[in-house]
């Protein structure tokens, strides 16, 4: 029997990124016909709900210790680790669901432990092990409570796996991003441990210290990916340019991870990151393995639909006619480079207006990852109509919020073509929303609706969510700063590529090391505007400004749409890096 284990802070609820790729895998054929089981594990945060809740409404609970809720003999099977430890857990299974693919769906296992009260003196001695083995000194992380859970999860991992799956005869274990890094590492400590029948896979959804520097960088990735490029040449590390990292506990825990069997880097970028960071890597392990999306067909009578139900509340606010939708629905944080958006519509508004065309854009982000409360909502509509209109201040702007409002305010001043609309929510419905939209309108809509997602990001490993606008026929405008771009360029054909990615890198390719690392913000903003003018006319012209050219764009994506799709990228990508030497 061959088990998956995925260690990451989304074992429960998918939050973001990580979620989004744990259930594109699990829910894909190929990924269930290889593994027999798979287990999702991680901290307990909290306790939620009551005993048979704790899983949420997709989970089923077979045991919580903590509220003596047993329905087997989970209770006599845990016993000597929970004592060992002194810990809690809540065990039971979950379902996953494509979003996108509603026919795909998984049930996995999930293991949660509540470390809060865990012995003090076990805790000192597991840490003077991986001390002792590793150099990983705790003492200078242990107060950051982030670091100090995902190490005590490790301390028990293996004893639980050998109660759960006793007949297992391979074991991968899958550590997401830092999160699952000591749980891999604590194999190692088990004088039992067995490196034939255990795989570790760092998954590098990203490389915890690069996102930290080019976000900080004033030149963003125009300076960060220059030097890396450079470095090859000299054979220079991260450290040696950046500095070191080691004061945080993600970059140590990241570069221990060159000890495991593989590492999966979610693009092509990551795998060049993780090869500067830590140079003595073996390269050989580092393996490109891009995410997907689940594909489902869409007919273009779903996506006119869906452009219908936008038209309906865009109408109510005197919108009575839109040509043009542009999205970008992110997480908003700075490596999303809103302002890069704002850029490219400075110059399209000019040129839609040159042609009396209309356009919306819509961008749906939130810095508050659990949304605006329902409550807050009704009152922000009736007192203001919100999100069309906003105010500083929570329930409303908050934080970043309120710089990019900022730049949205600016822009709609002064266009004439374009109107740009903030919703600063997490998701889109009429209850999350608001009554200005219709009762049945989703996030799943606008994606349909889209005719243009957005996402020039500074640093972006992958970006699944710049390509969901493909399967209805729309058009995807990113950075090559965005790893997706590398598995787009291997998908479509050079005759038909229903995206441009503007190279912000590029245009400060000859500057020497000492000017990219000076690189001014007003210097880096004049960079960036002079690449996004060079693209700007390419992209106005691949804009689909009609329902004819709309059809056209949607009929000619359609055949590569398999190649996107998670089936199709774990047979490619996953399974022959898993199994490959």
């Amino acid at each position: 029997m061959k088990v998956a284990i995925h260690i990451s802070h989304e074992a429960l609820y998918k939050i973001g990124g990580i979620g989004e790729v744990l259930a594109g895998l699990c829910t894909a054929p190929s990924y269930q016909n290889f593994f027999e089981k798979t287990l999702f594990y991680g901290p307990l945060f909290e306790y939620i709900g009551s005993a048979s809740t704790r899983l949420g409404k997709d989970g089923v609970v077979y045991y919580s210790s903590k509220d003596h809720y047993d329905t087997g003999h989970f209770g006599e099977l845990f016993k000597p680790v929970l004592e060992k430890y002194n810990i809690d857990i809540v065990y039971g299974k979950r379902r996953l669901l494509s979003e996108l693919n509603p026919s795909r769906q998984a049930k996995v296992d999930v293991l949660l432990v509540d470390i809060t009260q865990m012995k003090k003196e076990e805790v000192i001695y597991q840490k003077y092990l991986f001390w002792e083995k590793f150099g990983l000194s705790s003492d200078k992380y242990e107060r950051d409570w982030d670091y100090e859970q995902y190490l005590r999860i490790s301390f028990c991992y293996l004893e639980f796996l050998k109660l759960l799956y006793p007949k297992a005869s391979k074991f991968y274990h899958f550590g997401h991003e830092y999160m699952g890094i000591p749980s891999l590492l604590a194999l190692e400590l088990h004088p039992e441990f067995n490196p034939e029948k255990h795989q570790r896979i760092f998954y590098a959804h990203e490389v915890a210290p690069v996102r930290r520097i080019v976000e900080n960088l004033p030149g963003h990735d125009i300076t960060f990916y220059n030097l890396l490029e450079k470095s090859k040449a000299n054979q220079r590390s991260l450290e040696e340019i950046f500095g070191p990292q080691m004061d945080w506990y993600r970059t140590a825990l990241v570069k221990l991870a060159h000890r495991f069997d593989k590492i999966f880097a979610v693009g092509d970028l990551v795998a060049e990151e993780y090869k500067f960071l830590v140079p003595e890597a073996d390269p050989s392990k580092i393996k490109v393995v891009y995410n997907g999306l689940s594909v489902d067909h869409i007919s273009f009578e779903e996506v006119q639909l869906s452009r219908k139900k936008f038209s309906k509340c865009l109408s109510q606010k005197g919108c009575d006619r839109v040509d043009l939708i542009f999205s970008h629905a992110c997480r908003l944080v700075k490596s999303k480079g809103v302002w890069r958006d704002i850029k490219l519509f400075f110059f399209l508004d000019s040129l839609l207006a040159r042609e009396n065309l209309k356009g919306i854009f819509f961008l749906l982000a939130s810095q508050v990852p659990q949304g605006r409360p329902v409550e807050a909502v009704d009152r922000m509509v009736q007192e203001y109509g919100w999100p069309f209109e906003h105010k500083i201040g929570w329930p409303d702007l908050v934080g970043y919020e309120i710089e990019v409002y900022q730049l949205i305010e600016k822009f709609n001043s002064q266009a004439k073509a374009i109107k740009a609309i903030f919703i600063n929510q997490f998701g889109l419905s009429k209850r999350k929303c608001g009554i200005d939209f219709p009762e049945d309108i989703t996030t799943r809509d606008l994606r349909l609706a889209s005719d243009v997602e957005l996402g020039f990001s500074i640093y972006e490993p992958f970006g699944i969510s710049h390509i969901e606008v493909l399967p209805s026929g729309g058009l995807s405008l990113l950075s090559t700063s965005c790893g997706v771009y590398f598995f787009l360029e291997k998908i479509f054909s050079e005759d038909f590529k229903p995206y441009v990615a503007i190279n912000f890198v590029e245009i400060a390719k000859d500057l020497p090391e000492t000017l990219l690392l000076t690189l001014s913000e007003d210097k880096r903003d004049v960079l960036e505007e002079l690449a996004i003018a060079k693209y700007s006319e390419l992209i106005y012209k691949k804009l689909p400004k009609t329902e004819e050219e709309r059809l056209y764009l949607y009929e000619k994506t359609q055949p590569y749409l398999s190649k996107l799709d998670w089936e199709s990228v774990i047979k490619r990508f996953f399974l022959p890096a898993l199994e490959g030497s």
